[in-house]
């Protein structure tokens, strides 16, 4: 998972990518840190997507651009267009049924 701290990597890195995961997170936020290893976990299971993180503190503009209320909010942007979006609570399998959708269409 690649750390973005520049808002134009950012917008190019969605716009580019087929598939981007972006986890909006906080560097003080437990849930957020427990969530790095199964996204990880997610990366290898989908080689042609790319996951990314955002420190909310860091990156406040990017952060009021997409909405971001609450952290962890993981948003699935699919051909540049946010295609599903995960806020607080929210389980793993909800977002491995959610990105596999979209990669399947676009990957197979």
């Amino acid at each position: 998972m690649h750390l973005i701290e520049d808002e134009s990597k950012l917008r190019a890195i969605i716009q580019e990518k087929s598939m981007t995961a972006v986890l909006f997170s906080d560097a003080a936020c437990n849930v957020c840190l427990s969530i790095y290893p199964e996204l990880e976990a997610l990366e290898k299971v989908y080689p042609e997507m790319y996951f990314v993180t955002v420190d909310v503190a860091k990156m406040q503009k990017v952060v009021g651009e997409h909405l971001i209320f609450v952290y962890p909010t993981l948003i699935v942007f699919a051909m540049g267009k946010e295609t599903k979006r995960f806020e607080r609570v929210f389980s793993m399998q909800d977002v491995e049924s959610g990105i596999q959708r979209y990669y399947d269409m676009i990957f197979s």
